[in-house]
């Protein structure tokens, strides 16, 4: 029991204690207050050392005061010290006292002393742990106390200084009662003991006291003191410390008010000002104080001389307001030299200047500079660091003594415990100024023990330095000994060599490299040490590896070479992938000495790698040498071909790009989507993929498949044929009433076969259905004496019919040629060919006239009735035929088969300009085909000047040089065939005017001359131009831009650049675009309007010519809220087209927004934030000129080259040579618009805790690398993070709420859809009624042509009549009796009615007025043109379909061949005719705009859409009406229309951005948490 009472007093008993001078009274288990008597004279004050007694280095501690008493805490109360107390007299020090002691065993002194139980209570610590303070404590709280360090955490020995206030009124202590007294003996002994311990001590403190105090005092900087962080609770009657001296100073409170303090806190902020500013006299002749408040800039709250009471200072302090920003205390800290510390500003020149800095974080600039500028002019920095400030950066910012001019605290509420602190040695130092203003004679020690000269060093390495200095030149006190000190700046224990005096260098070895070392040379004389020679050095790094290079070697692997680095023992790499820019986990790999090319193998393909090495030797590694290198990604095929396309099928082949691939991965899928088939394959290189639809095109992609991955796709086009005909339709017997035909099949996948078959002569039109499998058929019913037409058509799977052959077939006699067709067409000839009726044919007639021209003359050829052919020679280029063959027997003329041909065109097409400036223009053609050449005619339209130049077949452009700059030409392309010359095409082109020169900056970057060259955007290799590159808006060159500035951005990695008022950022188009612009292209810009942006219109966007006038643009006009498109055309023309859609007004509400401009050939499509607005109806791009400029934020009433722009933020600007671009970008990087799930992870966030890092700060530099560390383990998951801060004031508002339902929407005609499924097959229509025959009446005169009768029945022969003027083309009749040709009969009857044709191949795209022009021509031939005979329709069908031309016209508009668009759908059966002339394919119609986007509107309706315009007459119908068919099944109903989604709510601003702006506004204030506001 009672050893366990006596431990129980240990812990808890405090006492007094004495010897001699010195009193120690233990306060609690860890500290101790001592008192000694105060020595006699003028003295400077006392120094205090405790120093651990023990075999392991431990730190000891040093203190001053100016009083005779002291505290310390943080003892270990069983270690024993040993306890000096020291004079300060100037330089010199003598010993005042000492001690040896433990805690424990002064406790255990006072018990013993003690003697009675009720003492030993008395000394115990009352209360019950309120934290109430006894009287010993209380009274004590006013001396200097020092925080004695962790011997585990801290190296070196602390030194503290300490200024003494003013005496409090303390309770009287018991004096000291001596110990038993031992024996004579005894006591004699302990004095020869103490004797000789204080000989050693005094010896080893005069060591210490002259030649170590800048060592201590250097480690005693390295770490600030930390003060308690709990709380003392308890009253105390003490009367409020008051500053009552009558020195003057200056005080400047430089206050850090950024984001992370948070408003809470800052109240806080005031209340720790307002107890720091209490204490001291205000007033012009006493303490006059200034603040400050900074974040991104300084702002003044008040400067020195404002108040002059501090009832006034006080209320300012109570008051100013919180700032809000970043954190830059080196612009702060050069504000308060610049504007505080001045004369106007109330700084008086005669006295002391302080500044105390508060702040919570690392200043985002250079402080340390700042810093150094304010104490070299004087001012002495006081730092108060507060949460997450950074320790270093206070010690190097602050004044000397770092110990009393550095603090930190854990949180805000503890800075309330700093300011008696920093009011006492405030006061002090101030008192200590004044007092240094009259300083009285002292006696410099350098006069009498002078100190080394000339510290020099040489022998430089990483591990060694040798020292060289000159020794003091003395005759009086030869130097006896150097102590030679040194040690790092990163505060390791110091080491000493000692020297003998006669020395003046050393070699200083064992050091560690690239280390910052601090040197003291002491000269020791025979009773004193001088003062030291001082200085720095820091050791060479270790050698790195030079040359380091990492090239790809395969998709897996790189390989990594460098050179040796001397005396390495091994090498290391550290590789890890980049992920956004950002190392994902490091692998790390070490290497012989001798090796300097390695492999690194098991990589991801097409992946950025972060590779660094170091040397290392033996564990010490050198300073890295990093790379970055992208593995090859996975080969993809080389080619991909299509060997064999039918319309139901297509086989895929290809090259692969390596050897034995896997497998490979095919993709087929149509333009938009709707169909799509995937096939997966291994060890083949080709595919069939069956089962498509005819006249269907497919975009075919191939991936290699390799156990890494799929590799990039390689794609092409391709379009499935159409269905095909059946083939060589023939009548191979005719018996009785019955005709058998057959013919070759068309396919294998034909469903059935449709035979049709009529007489020429009336009758009723019959038709016979057979399966896909049959080659033949019986037709009934067939009469003598008539001649019959007979079609075929093949019907497949999916709906598809395939056109329609025919043949006639006559039961005359004398029957007439088949098969009539045309082939080999050349611009002069065509080649006629047809099937033989029989062997009696004596000769046939072949009569052929033209179609098109002023002139339809019939020439007529024989040819014997041996020949099936014969070529028509001397005809007309690009000119249609009709041909006749008839048959003629020798006394009679037979039957006869008809057919139509084309000559080939000799006119050239596509002609435009593809390059000019002011001395030359170069045009090109699309060539002709079958031509021997060209001939290229330039003329000036003013003075009327020609060139002419004659090319070969193979060109297809050419030329022009040395014009007149300023001059209209016209160029003229005529293609030659033999002697025959096609009609020309002609342009206008003018030359340029000649450049003119202004002045711009120069850019380095590549100037690619070509039209479309590779670029990467957002990690996509597209052809284009990367426009923030061409202005020099990147992050290596956007600091040599004037008036451009580089803000991050928080919600990407790439920054915006901020471009300012006037700026007017300017290139030469030469650069940019050397060789013009593409057709078709689009333009992505991604910007915000700032609230500077002025209210008038600005181009994002523009090219001019050299004399500025714009040619090209986009622009914004803030007051319409309307975005202008501008180009110049094809004829020289500027074109503007106007969006002012509600998503444009977006634009100008302050947010950032991206908007793509999709420029095609016939159209202009605007997208806003990836969402499409409209489109508008435009001309084709013209030449833009290429030696003007192109600006930045142009204002557009303003021209010149620097005459003013606006200003905004920018970023991302792109050109992409294609108009596909708007549906492959996306807007990740748009805040009010990202779609999480689909968008990337952002690199960062911007996120408001303590616990979170912000974002990255600027690069500091290498770090020595440490050694590597184990893996940790999983970390708990964080807290919520704390609120940010309110964001900056929003531009004006977006959209509002949900308004009331708005009418509903008018129907407007979107644009053509994709075809439909095929539908069922209707009801048959009704067939008309059948005219009676008319009476053969007198011949009368030739009348006007009147409309379209029904058709009459069928006339009986009649006699020849009298030549009357020509008619209508008829069919031939009966035949008559041999005699001499009679005229033409009158009009046939209507032929079979055709299936209506496949759509044909789009043609080149054309002007709405050559449109208009061509229809009114085919309108116009229609109803004055001649109908053709039926033979000749027969036996067109039988023959490839050819396109229609209309005759040659005044050259067109030029265009650019358009692709073959889709099938159109099946037109109901129209109503017989009269038998008239096969109607033109008609143009296809011009793509109509797309409609404004309605508003949601209540539940829709099925409706039927707006009938299509009339197509051009279709081929002539069948004579005879069909017996009507049966009722076909009803159409499927037409599904419900689907309620109207409800209107979204207006568009929701971004959260608010930390940047640099400054303050921000609207967010609710939510007072009650004390951690609003906050960010580290």
């Amino acid at each position: 029991m009672l050893p366990c009472l006596v431990g129980f007093l240990l812990l808890l008993a405090s006492g007094v204690h004495g010897q001699g001078r010195l009193k120690l009274t233990v306060l609690s288990e860890d500290r101790l207050q001592m008192k000694w008597k105060e020595a006699e004279g003028p003295i400077q004050g006392y120094k205090v050392r405790v120093r651990p007694i023990s075999e392991v280095p431990q730190p000891e501690l040093m203190l001053t005061t100016t009083r005779g008493r002291a505290t310390v805490a943080g003892l270990d109360s069983s270690q024993e010290y040993a306890l000096q107390v020291l004079v300060l007299n100037g330089t010199m020090e003598r010993l005042l006292a000492k001690r040896r002691f433990t805690i424990e065993g002064l406790r255990v002194e006072e018990l013993i002393r003690s003697g009675s139980r009720e003492h030993r209570k008395k000394l115990l610590p009352g209360g019950s742990g309120s934290g109430d303070l006894d009287e010993t404590t209380e009274a004590l709280l006013g001396f200097p106390t020092v925080l004695y360090q962790d011997p585990a955490t801290t190296t070196g020995t602390t030194t503290t200084t300490t200024t003494e206030p003013p005496p409090t009124q303390t309770t009287a202590l018991p004096p000291d009662e001596a110990p038993e007294k031992p024996p004579k003996d005894k006591r004699k002994r302990k004095k020869e003991k103490e004797r000789e311990r204080s000989k050693a001590e005094n010896k080893e403190e005069q060591g210490t006291s002259q030649g170590k105090p800048a060592e201590d005092e250097g480690s005693s900087r390295d770490k600030p003191r930390k003060f308690p962080t709990q709380p003392v609770t308890g009253a105390s009657t003490r009367k409020p410390f008051e500053c009552d001296i009558d020195a003057a100073a200056e005080i400047v409170l430089l206050v850090d008010g950024s984001w992370s303090i948070g408003r809470s806190n800052f109240r806080r902020v005031r209340d720790f000002l307002e107890g720091l500013v209490t204490p001291f006299r205000i007033g012009p002749d006493h303490i006059q104080i200034g603040l400050t408040q900074y974040s991104g800039d300084p702002r003044t709250e008040w400067q020195l001389n404002n108040f002059t009471t501090k009832d006034q200072l006080l209320e300012a302090v109570r008051n100013f307001r919180y700032k809000g920003g970043n954190t830059f205390t080196g612009q702060a800290l050069l504000h308060v030299m610049e504007q505080n510390m001045q004369a106007e500003s109330g700084a008086r020149s005669d006295t002391p200047l302080f500044l105390v800095l508060l702040t919570d974080g690392k200043s985002q600039d250079d402080a340390i500079a700042a810093a150094t500028r304010l104490k070299e002019a004087g001012v002495e920095i006081i730092a108060v660091g507060v949460k997450n400030a950074d320790e270093a950066e206070l010690r190097q910012v602050a004044s000397e003594p770092l110990e009393l001019n550095v603090y930190n605290v854990n949180d805000f509420p503890l800075l309330t415990k700093l300011v008696a602190r920093l009011v006492h040695i405030l006061c002090g130092r101030i008192e200590d100024c004044g007092k240094r203003m009259e300083p009285g004679p002292t006696v410099d020690p350098a006069l009498s023990y002078p100190s080394p000269t000339d510290l020099r060093f040489s022998e430089l390495g990483s591990r060694e330095v040798r020292l060289h200095w000159t020794g003091p030149a003395t005759l009086t006190w030869p130097v006896q000994q150097y102590r030679v000190v040194y040690h790092s700046a990163e505060g390791q224990s110091p080491q000493e060599v000692v020297l003998d005096g006669s020395e003046s260098s050393v070699l200083l070895e064992g050091l560690s490299s690239q280390t910052l070392y601090h040197v003291s040379i002491f000269p020791v004389y025979q009773d004193n040490v001088g003062l030291a020679l001082r200085g720095t050095v820091t050791t060479l790094p270790l050698a790195m590896p030079a040359n380091l290079e990492v090239t790809p070697s395969s998709p897996s692997s790189l390989r990594v070479s460098w050179a040796a680095a001397s005396g390495a023992t091994q090498y290391m790499i550290l590789y890890s992938a980049l992920s956004h820019g950002e190392p994902d986990d490091a692998k790390e790999e070490k290497f012989s000495a001798d090796q300097t090319v390695v492999e690194l193998a098991g990589l991801i393909p097409a992946t950025d790698y972060s590779v660094t090495l170091y040397a290392l030797y033996d564990e010490d590694p050198s300073d890295p040498a990093t790379a970055v290198a992208t593995t090859f990604p996975l080969p993809p095929p080389l080619s991909v071909q299509f060997p064999m396309v039918t319309h139901s099928m297509l086989r895929v082949s290809w090259v692969p790009g390596a050897v034995d691939v896997p497998g490979h991965r095919i993709t087929c899928s149509t333009n938009r989507g709707t169909d799509v088939k995937q096939v997966e394959v291994t060890g083949v290189n080709s595919v069939l993929v069956q089962n498509l639809p005819s006249l269907s095109r497919y975009l075919v992609s191939v991936q290699s498949h390799y156990p890494q991955g799929l590799s990039a796709p390689l794609t092409n086009n391709v379009t499935t044929l159409r269905v095909p005909s059946p083939s060589d339709l023939r009548v191979t017997n005719f018996s009785g009433s019955e005709i058998t035909v057959r013919w070759e099949a068309a396919a294998d996948d034909v469903v059935s076969y449709l035979i049709k078959w009529i007489s020429l002569s009336g009758g009723d039109l019959r038709q016979l259905r057979v399966s896909g499998d049959s080659e033949g058929a019986i037709l009934e019913g067939v009469e003598d004496d008539k001649e019959y037409q007979i079609s075929l058509s093949a019907l497949y799977a999916d709906g598809a019919q395939s056109e329609a052959v025919a043949i006639r077939y006559s039961t005359l006699s004398g029957g007439g040629p088949s098969s009539v067709t045309v082939s080999e067409e050349t611009a002069v000839s065509l080649l006629v060919s047809w099937i033989p009726p029989n062997a009696h044919v004596l000769q046939y007639r072949v009569s052929y006239t033209a179609l098109t021209g002023a002139e339809t003359q019939e020439s007529t050829v024989l040819v014997p009735g041996s020949e099936r052919r014969v070529v028509l020679q001397s005809l007309l280029p690009d000119t249609r035929y009709s041909l006749l063959v008839t048959a003629e027997y020798r006394n009679r003329e037979g039957g006869s088969g008809s057919a139509q041909g084309k000559t080939t065109s000799l006119r050239v097409s596509s002609v435009s300009v593809v390059r000019s400036d002011h001395s030359s223009i170069c045009v090109s053609w699309r060539p002709v085909s079958a031509v021997s050449g060209y001939h290229i005619v330039i003329q000036s339209v003013k003075d009327k000047q020609t060139k002419e130049e004659t090319v070969d077949e193979s060109s297809s452009s050419h030329c022009f040089t040395d014009l007149e700059p300023e001059t209209l030409y016209r160029i003229s392309v005529h293609s030659r065939l033999g002697s025959a010359e096609g009609a020309a095409v002609s342009i206008l082109h003018p030359t340029a005017t000649a450049p003119a020169r202004i002045p711009i900056h120069p850019r380095m970057y590549p100037i690619h001359n070509e039209v479309c060259p590779e670029v990467t955007i957002r990690n996509s290799i597209v052809k284009g131009f990367d426009m923030m590159e061409a202005f020099g808006l990147t992050q290596r060159a956007h600091s040599s831009v004037e008036g451009v500035a580089a803000e991050p951005f928080v919600f990407n990695t790439v920054p915006t650049y901020t471009l300012y008022r006037d700026v007017q950022l300017t290139q030469s188009t030469k650069f940019i675009h050397p060789a013009g612009f593409s057709p078709e292209h689009t333009i992505s810009i991604a910007f915000r309007m700032l609230q500077e942006t002025p209210r008038e219109a600005f181009a994002l966007w523009q090219l001019t010519d050299n004399d500025f006038q714009p040619k090209m643009g986009v622009v914004l006009d803030p007051t319409t809220k309307h975005l202008v498109y501008f180009s110049l055309d094809y004829r020289g023309e500027v074109q503007e087209l106007t969006f002012d859609q509600s998503q444009v007004h977006r634009l100008f509400y302050g947010s950032f927004h991206k908007v793509h401009l999709s420029i095609s050939q016939v159209s202009v499509s605007l997208s806003v934030d990836c969402e499409h607005v409209g489109e508008r109806p435009a001309r084709p791009l013209g030449n833009v000129p290429t030696d003007g400029f192109e600006m930045l934020g142009k204002l557009v009433k303003t021209r010149g080259p620097s005459s003013g722009s606006a200003p905004f933020q920018l970023q991302s600007f792109e050109i992409v040579c294609n108009t596909t671009w708007a549906s492959e970008d996306t807007c990740c990087d748009l805040p009010g618009v990202r779609d999480e799930e689909s968008c990337p992870a952002p690199a960062y966030a911007c996120t408001c805790s303590s616990d979170i890092p912000g974002a990255p700060g600027p690069s500091g530099p290498n770090g020595k690398p440490g050694p590597r560390g184990e893996k940790g383990e999983k970390g708990d998951a964080g807290q919520k993070g704390e609120m940010g801060p309110p964001g900056r004031a929003g531009f004006e508002g977006g959209l509002g709420p949900l308004g009331n339902r708005g009418p509903r929407g008018m129907s407007v005609q979107g644009k053509v859809g994709p075809p439909g499924a095929r539908g069922e097959k209707g009801d048959p229509g009704k067939p008309g009624n059948q005219g009676l025959p008319g009476s053969l009446g007198p011949k009368g005169e030739v009348g006007p042509p009147g409309p379209k009768g029904i058709r009459g029945a069928e006339g009986g022969i009649g006699g020849p009549g009298n030549t009357g003027p020509r008619g209508f083309q008829g069919m031939p009749g009966h035949p008559g009796h041999v005699g001499e040709r009679g005229p033409l009969g009158p009009v046939g009857p209507t032929g079979l009615s055709g299936n209506k044709g496949e759509r044909g191949e789009k043609g080149e795209p054309q002007s709405m007025a050559m449109i208009y022009q061509l229809v009114t021509q085919a309108c116009e031939q229609l109803v004055h043109k001649e109908v053709l005979k039926l033979d000749m329709f027969i036996n067109e069908m039988g023959r490839k379909p050819a396109p229609i031309e209309e005759p040659v016209g005044p050259p067109g508009e030029p265009g650019v061949p358009g692709e073959k668009g889709p099938p159109g759908p099946r037109g109901n059966q129209g109503q017989l005719g009269t038998r008239g002339r096969p109607g033109r394919t008609g143009y296809p119609g011009e793509q109509g705009r797309r409609g404004m986007p309605g508003e949601k509107g209540e539940q829709g309706i099925n409706v039927q859409g707006h009938q299509g315009i009339k197509g051009f007459a279709g081929p002539v119908g069948e004579s005879k009406l069909g017996d009507p068919g049966p009722r076909g099944e009803d159409g499927k109903p037409g599904p419900t229309g689907t309620t109207g989604p409800t209107g979204q709510p207006g568009e929701i601003g971004p959260p608010g951005v930390c940047d640099s702006s400054g303050g921000c506004q609207r967010v609710p204030q939510q007072t009650e948490d004390p951690y609003y506001g906050y960010q580290p």
